[in-house]
Protein backbone atom coordinates (compact mmCIF):
# COMPACT_ATOMS: atom_id res chain seq x y z
CA UNK A 1 0.00 0.00 0.00
CA UNK A 2 1.25 3.34 -0.82
CA UNK A 3 0.01 6.90 0.14
CA UNK A 4 1.17 10.24 -1.63
CA UNK A 5 0.45 13.62 0.14
CA UNK A 6 -0.95 15.74 -2.65
CA UNK A 7 -1.23 18.89 0.32
CA UNK A 8 -0.79 18.92 3.79
CA UNK A 9 -2.40 22.46 4.83
CA UNK A 10 -5.75 24.14 5.96
CA UNK A 11 -7.24 26.18 5.60
CA UNK A 12 -5.33 27.29 2.97
CA UNK A 13 -1.84 26.51 1.10
CA UNK A 14 1.59 27.77 2.23
CA UNK A 15 2.47 30.97 0.23
CA UNK A 16 3.98 29.88 -3.34
CA UNK A 17 4.38 25.95 -2.18
CA UNK A 18 1.75 24.01 -0.29
CA UNK A 19 -1.74 22.93 -0.93
CA UNK A 20 -4.44 22.40 0.78
CA UNK A 21 -5.74 18.66 2.13
CA UNK A 22 -5.36 15.73 -0.44
CA UNK A 23 -4.54 12.33 -0.46
CA UNK A 24 -3.73 9.33 -2.75
CA UNK A 25 -3.99 6.01 -1.85
CA UNK A 26 -2.75 2.84 -3.85
CA UNK A 27 -3.24 -0.65 -2.93
CA UNK A 28 -2.33 -3.09 -5.86
CA UNK A 29 -3.77 -1.31 -8.73
CA UNK A 30 -6.54 0.62 -7.20
CA UNK A 31 -6.15 4.11 -6.01
CA UNK A 32 -8.30 6.15 -3.65
CA UNK A 33 -8.15 10.14 -3.65
CA UNK A 34 -8.72 11.46 0.07
CA UNK A 35 -10.14 15.03 -0.21
CA UNK A 36 -9.31 17.31 -3.09
CA UNK A 37 -8.38 20.53 -1.09
CA UNK A 38 -7.21 23.85 -3.52
CA UNK A 39 -4.18 22.95 -5.32
CA UNK A 40 -4.47 19.15 -5.54
CA UNK A 41 -5.47 18.41 -8.74
CA UNK A 42 -2.42 19.33 -10.64
CA UNK A 43 -0.66 17.45 -8.35
CA UNK A 44 -3.07 14.39 -8.67
CA UNK A 45 -2.04 14.78 -12.79
CA UNK A 46 0.84 14.58 -12.05
CA UNK A 47 1.15 11.70 -10.09
CA UNK A 48 -1.56 9.20 -11.84
CA UNK A 49 -3.48 8.55 -14.83
CA UNK A 50 -6.67 10.00 -13.73
CA UNK A 51 -8.63 7.57 -16.17
CA UNK A 52 -7.37 4.95 -13.86
CA UNK A 53 -8.79 7.25 -10.45
CA UNK A 54 -12.14 5.74 -9.71
CA UNK A 55 -13.34 6.03 -6.14
CA UNK A 56 -13.10 9.69 -3.65
CA UNK A 57 -13.61 9.95 -0.46
CA UNK A 58 -14.36 13.38 1.11
CA UNK A 59 -14.42 13.72 4.79
CA UNK A 60 -16.39 17.15 5.05
CA UNK A 61 -17.48 19.62 2.94
CA UNK A 62 -15.14 22.93 3.87
CA UNK A 63 -13.62 24.58 0.94
CA UNK A 64 -9.99 23.53 1.83
CA UNK A 65 -11.22 20.13 1.36
CA UNK A 66 -13.26 20.45 -1.79
CA UNK A 67 -13.07 23.07 -3.76
CA UNK A 68 -10.50 21.17 -6.77
CA UNK A 69 -13.65 19.37 -7.31
CA UNK A 70 -14.63 22.07 -9.46
CA UNK A 71 -12.10 22.43 -11.56
CA UNK A 72 -12.04 18.46 -11.59
CA UNK A 73 -15.48 18.17 -13.17
CA UNK A 74 -13.93 19.93 -16.76
CA UNK A 75 -11.60 17.63 -16.68
CA UNK A 76 -13.80 14.82 -16.15
CA UNK A 77 -15.81 15.78 -19.08
CA UNK A 78 -13.01 15.76 -21.50
CA UNK A 79 -11.90 12.56 -20.51
CA UNK A 80 -15.57 11.32 -20.31
CA UNK A 81 -14.80 10.02 -17.24
CA UNK A 82 -17.02 8.97 -14.27
CA UNK A 83 -15.87 8.43 -10.54
CA UNK A 84 -17.88 7.78 -7.45
CA UNK A 85 -17.58 9.94 -4.14
CA UNK A 86 -18.09 8.33 -1.06
CA UNK A 87 -19.36 11.65 1.71
CA UNK A 88 -21.82 12.42 4.08
CA UNK A 89 -25.36 13.23 2.84
CA UNK A 90 -25.74 17.54 3.95
CA UNK A 91 -28.90 19.39 2.31
CA UNK A 92 -26.65 22.24 2.31
CA UNK A 93 -26.34 24.61 -0.81
CA UNK A 94 -22.79 23.50 -1.40
CA UNK A 95 -23.18 19.70 -1.57
CA UNK A 96 -25.65 20.61 -4.30
CA UNK A 97 -23.07 22.85 -6.11
CA UNK A 98 -20.04 20.23 -5.27
CA UNK A 99 -21.90 17.42 -6.31
CA UNK A 100 -24.83 17.38 -8.92
CA UNK A 101 -22.99 16.51 -12.06
CA UNK A 102 -23.20 13.44 -14.43
CA UNK A 103 -19.45 12.79 -14.07
CA UNK A 104 -20.15 12.36 -10.24
CA UNK A 105 -21.48 8.96 -9.21
CA UNK A 106 -22.59 10.10 -5.38
CA UNK A 107 -22.13 7.27 -2.80
CA UNK A 108 -23.90 8.98 0.72
CA UNK A 109 -21.80 7.35 3.80
CA UNK A 110 -22.71 7.04 7.34
CA UNK A 111 -21.05 5.03 10.52
CA UNK A 112 -22.67 1.88 9.23
CA UNK A 113 -21.31 1.90 5.87
CA UNK A 114 -18.85 -0.62 4.55
CA UNK A 115 -18.19 -0.86 1.03
CA UNK A 116 -15.21 -3.00 -0.82
CA UNK A 117 -13.96 -1.31 -4.00
CA UNK A 118 -11.26 -3.89 -5.61
CA UNK A 119 -8.36 -4.65 -3.08
CA UNK A 120 -9.54 -2.06 -0.79
CA UNK A 121 -12.50 -2.43 2.45
CA UNK A 122 -13.27 1.21 3.36
CA UNK A 123 -15.55 2.13 7.09
CA UNK A 124 -16.18 4.89 8.44
CA UNK A 125 -16.36 6.52 11.96
CA UNK A 126 -17.54 10.06 13.02
CA UNK A 127 -15.40 12.50 14.21
CA UNK A 128 -15.68 15.86 16.06
CA UNK A 129 -15.49 19.15 13.87
CA UNK A 130 -17.04 22.42 13.18
CA UNK A 131 -19.32 20.51 10.49
CA UNK A 132 -20.17 17.05 9.99
CA UNK A 133 -16.95 14.60 9.36
CA UNK A 134 -15.97 11.06 9.18
CA UNK A 135 -12.86 9.16 8.92
CA UNK A 136 -12.10 6.47 6.57
CA UNK A 137 -10.87 3.23 7.19
CA UNK A 138 -8.90 1.46 4.51
CA UNK A 139 -7.69 -2.24 4.87
CA UNK A 140 -5.82 -3.28 2.48
CA UNK A 141 -2.15 -5.11 2.17
CA UNK A 142 -1.81 -2.36 5.66
CA UNK A 143 -4.75 -0.81 7.10
CA UNK A 144 -4.59 3.32 7.27
CA UNK A 145 -6.84 5.44 8.88
CA UNK A 146 -7.41 9.19 7.31
CA UNK A 147 -9.13 11.11 10.31
CA UNK A 148 -10.39 14.26 7.88
CA UNK A 149 -10.42 17.33 10.42
CA UNK A 150 -11.24 16.41 14.40
CA UNK A 151 -10.49 17.29 17.62
CA UNK A 152 -10.04 14.38 20.10
CA UNK A 153 -13.30 12.33 20.73
CA UNK A 154 -14.28 8.73 21.46
CA UNK A 155 -13.80 7.62 17.93
CA UNK A 156 -10.05 8.19 17.64
CA UNK A 157 -9.03 5.39 19.76
CA UNK A 158 -10.84 2.93 17.40
CA UNK A 159 -9.24 4.41 14.61
CA UNK A 160 -5.75 3.86 16.33
CA UNK A 161 -6.09 0.60 17.68
CA UNK A 162 -7.85 -0.58 14.05
CA UNK A 163 -4.97 0.76 12.32
CA UNK A 164 -1.45 0.28 11.07
CA UNK A 165 -0.71 3.56 10.21
CA UNK A 166 -3.33 7.17 10.82
CA UNK A 167 -2.91 10.04 8.49
CA UNK A 168 -4.07 12.23 11.48
CA UNK A 169 -5.11 16.19 11.57
CA UNK A 170 -2.81 16.48 14.72
CA UNK A 171 -0.08 19.54 13.57
CA UNK A 172 -1.34 22.49 15.94
CA UNK A 173 0.86 24.48 18.30
CA UNK A 174 0.86 23.25 22.18
CA UNK A 175 -2.12 24.45 23.83
CA UNK A 176 -4.32 24.91 20.69
CA UNK A 177 -8.01 24.64 21.58
CA UNK A 178 -9.80 24.48 18.49
CA UNK A 179 -11.86 22.03 16.35
CA UNK A 180 -8.10 20.18 15.56
CA UNK A 181 -5.75 17.80 17.59
CA UNK A 182 -2.57 19.66 18.36
CA UNK A 183 1.13 17.76 19.24
CA UNK A 184 0.44 17.02 22.43
CA UNK A 185 -2.50 14.78 21.31
CA UNK A 186 -0.34 13.61 18.75
CA UNK A 187 2.55 12.62 21.12
CA UNK A 188 -0.18 10.87 23.83
CA UNK A 189 -1.32 8.74 20.79
CA UNK A 190 2.02 7.77 20.04
CA UNK A 191 2.67 6.54 23.19
CA UNK A 192 -0.67 5.02 23.66
CA UNK A 193 -0.81 2.75 20.53
CA UNK A 194 1.24 1.23 17.87
CA UNK A 195 0.10 2.93 14.87
CA UNK A 196 2.42 5.15 13.11
CA UNK A 197 1.59 8.29 12.44
CA UNK A 198 1.50 10.85 9.60
CA UNK A 199 1.11 14.15 11.13
CA UNK A 200 -0.90 16.34 8.79
CA UNK A 201 -3.41 19.48 7.99
CA UNK A 202 -0.48 21.93 8.99
CA UNK A 203 -1.04 25.78 9.53
CA UNK A 204 0.79 27.54 6.72
CA UNK A 205 2.53 29.54 9.58
CA UNK A 206 3.37 26.48 11.81
CA UNK A 207 5.20 23.79 11.33
CA UNK A 208 5.65 20.64 14.43
CA UNK A 209 8.50 18.80 12.84
CA UNK A 210 11.04 19.81 15.44
CA UNK A 211 8.84 19.12 18.32
CA UNK A 212 7.77 15.88 17.11
CA UNK A 213 11.07 14.90 15.87
CA UNK A 214 11.94 12.80 18.88
CA UNK A 215 8.73 10.41 18.93
CA UNK A 216 10.27 7.19 16.41
CA UNK A 217 5.99 6.95 16.08
CA UNK A 218 5.46 9.75 14.39
CA UNK A 219 6.12 11.51 10.22
CA UNK A 220 4.97 14.62 9.63
CA UNK A 221 3.49 14.89 6.19
CA UNK A 222 5.83 15.52 3.37
CA UNK A 223 3.82 17.15 0.13
CA UNK A 224 4.28 15.09 -2.94
CA UNK A 225 6.12 12.60 -0.79
CA UNK A 226 5.55 8.83 -1.57
CA UNK A 227 5.27 6.93 1.76
CA UNK A 228 5.29 2.81 1.35
CA UNK A 229 2.96 1.98 4.55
Amino acid sequence: MELTVLGKYGPYGKAGTGAASGYLVKNQDDYLVMDMGNGTLSRLMGVANIKKIKHIFISHLHFDHTSDLLPFRYLLEELDHTVNIYTHKEDTPWYKVLFEHPNFNVINIDENSEMKIGSMTLSFLKMHHTVTDYSVIIKGEKTLCYTGDTMYNGNIPKCFSLSDYVLADCSKPKGFNGPHMNVENAIELSKKYSAKIIATHLSADFDPTDILKPYKNITVAEELKTYIL
